[in-house]
C-alpha cells in the first residue's frame, strides 16, 4: 500500500515556481519509489555536487540537510523529510536569512529537493511513538522533501563518475602539457648548441600555450609539435637516439603524489617525538565531541611546528578505523590500511566541500597521511553532530593550522569516537 504522502506534494502560494521546481515536485510525487539508502544517496549527492553547480554555502547547507535526515525515513514507504527553519540554517552556516533561501531554492531548482509547504509556511514533523529502539514514523510533516535525489539516485551516481573522469583527464592532459614544453625546451637547447633553427617550433609552442582552447586540445597540439621538432633534430644530424638522453624528465610529475615529508632517520626518531601540548580530555566528557584535534601517525610522517619537526605519535590505522565507523558506512570503504585512506580521501574532500588547493595547501603544511587523518576525523565528528560543527571545511583547516603548530592532539579525539557509543 502507497503511503498517501508519496502521493501529495504542496508548494505554497508565495513561491514563484519555475519549469526546474515543478520537475522536482514531479519526482517527489512519484509512486515508483527507487530502492536505496541514506548512505548511498548521500555520497552520490557529494560526488556529482560540481557537476551540478553545487558549492560553497549551497553545498554546506546541502550538507547539514542530509545529516539531519533520517535513516529510516529513507525507505521505500517513507519520506526523507527534514524540517528545520530557514534561521536556524542560516545560523549553522553563518549567512544571511537571504542566502539560505536562495541556496535552498537552487538545491530544489537542481534536482536534489522538493518543497513540502504548510499552509502556514512553517516546517515540523510529528512522528508516531518511538518503539523497539527505532524512530516513529512520520504522521504529519512539512519541510524540505529529498525524494527527488533518491529518484535519481542512479542518474546522480552516473553524472559523478563522469565529472570525476572529465577532471582526470583534464589532469593527465596538463602533465602532459608539462611534459611536452619541458621536452621542447631541452630539444631547443640542443637545437642552438648544434646551429639549427628552432625558433617556428618555439614560436607554434607559445602560441598553443596562450591559445583560449581546452587543456585536452593544447596537450595534442604539443604532442605533433614535439614530434615535429624530434623528426626536425633528427633530420640534421645523426643523433636520433641521442635526442631522448638529452631531454630532461627530472621535473615530471609522476603518479605518485608528492608529499612534503622529511627522511627519517631510524636511530635518531624517537628522541625528536614529543607529547603535543594541551591539558589532558575528558574523553568520555560532553564536550568532546568539539574539542581539539590532533595529528595522525603514518611511519615517517613529520610536521613542522615552531621551526622544529616532530613526529606524530599514537595514531594508528587500526585506531582511525575504529573511531571513523559512520565515515566508513556512509562511503561503503572499510579501512584496513592506510592505502585505504589514501585511496578515498578525494571522496572525503568532497564530502565537506574543502576545495582542491584547499586539501593541496593541507598536504604541504603537514604532510598526506597526516592531512589525511586529521580529514575523515572532522567527517566523522560531523556525521555524529552536524549542528556543533558549522563549517566542516573551515574546522579542517583550523586543526591544519593547530597541527603545524604542534599543539593538536588527534589521538585524543580518535580515542573519544572510538569510545563513544552511538
Amino acid at each position: 500500500m502507497v503511503n498517501p504522502m508519496q502521493t501529495h506534494g504542496a508548494t505554497a502560494s508565495f513561491r514563484k515556481l519555475t519549469p526546474q521546481m515543478i520537475a522536482s515536485q514531479q519526482l517527489a510525487m512519484a509512486n515508483d519509489v527507487v530502492k536505496t539508502t541514506k548512505s548511498e544517496v548521500a555520497l552520490a549527492l557529494k560526488k556529482a555536487a560540481p557537476a551540478l553547480g553545487i558549492e560553497g554555502t549551497t553545498y554546506h547547507i546541502l550538507d547539514i540537510l542530509i545529516g539531519l535526515t533520517a535513516a529510516g525515513d529513507w525507505e521505500q514507504e517513507r519520506k526523507p523529510l527534514v524540517a528545520i527553519s530557514n534561521e536556524k540554517l542560516a545560523e549553522y552556516v553563518c549567512r544571511s536569512t537571504r542566502t539560505v533561501i536562495r541556496s535552498l531554492k537552487k538545491l530544489v531548482e537542481a534536482g536534489v529537493l522538493a518543497y513540502k509547504d504548510s499552509p502556514t509556511g512553517r516546517r515540523y514533523i510529528h512522528r508516531s511513538e518511538f518503539r523497539n529502539g527505532k524512530l516513529g514514523e512520520i504522521e504529519r510533516g512539512y519541510g524540505l522533501d529529498f525524494s527527488p535525489a533518491r529518484q535519481r539516485v542512479h542518474e546522480l551516481k552516473e553524472m559523478g563518475e563522469a565529472f570525476a573522469a572529465r577532471l582526470k583527464i583534464e589532469k593527465e592532459a596538463k602533465r602532459a602539457i608539462t611534459r611536452f614544453v619541458r621536452a621542447l625546451d631541452d630539444m631547443s637547447v640542443l637545437a642552438s648548441q648544434h646551429g639549427i633553427d628552432f625558433t617556428c617550433i618555439k614560436k607554434v609552442t607559445q602560441e598553443a600555450l596562450d591559445a583560449p582552447s581546452e587543456v585536452q586540445q593544447k596537450a595534442e597540439v604539443l604532442s605533433c609539435l614535439y614530434e615535429e621538432a624530434t623528426h626536425l633534430l633528427a633530420s640534421h644530424m645523426d643523433i636520433e637516439c641521442s635526442i631522448n638522453n638529452q631531454m630532461s624528465c627530472a621535473g615530471d610529475i609522476s603518479d605518485s603524489p608528492y608529499n612534503h615529508t622529511n627522511p627519517q632517520d631510524s636511530k635518531n626518531s624517537s628522541k625528536k617525538r614529543r607529547a603535543p601540548i594541551g591539558a589532558p580530555l575528558n574523553i568520555n566528557g560532553p564536550d568532546y565531541i568539539g574539542s581539539e584535534l590532533a595529528p595522525d601517525k603514518e611511519p615517517n610522517c613529520k610536521v613542522q611546528a615552531n621551526s622544529e619537526l616532530h613526529t606524530m605519535d599514537q595514531i594508528s590505522i587500526g585506531l582511525i578505523s575504529s573511531a571513523t565507523t559512520h565515515t566508513q558506512e556512509t562511503l561503503g570503504s572499510p579501512l584496513t590500511s592506510w592505502q585505504d585512506l589514501l585511496m578515498i580521501t578525494e571522496n572525503l574532500r568532497l564530502m565537506i566541500g574543502l576545495s582542491l588547493s584547499g586539501w593541496t595547501q593541507a598536504e604541504s603544511k603537514t604532510s598526506r597521511y597526516v592531512a589525511a587523518a586529521i580529514l575523515i576525523t572532522t567527517i566523522e565528528k560531523t556525521l555524529r553532530e552536524p549542528e556543533i560543527i558549522s563549517s566542516p571545511a573551515g574546522y579542517f583547516r583550523a586543526c591544519i593550522d593547530l597541527a603545524v603548530e604542534g599543539r593538536l592532539a588527534l589521538h585524543r579525539s580518535l580515542f573519544g569516537l572510538a569510545g563513544r557509543e552511538e
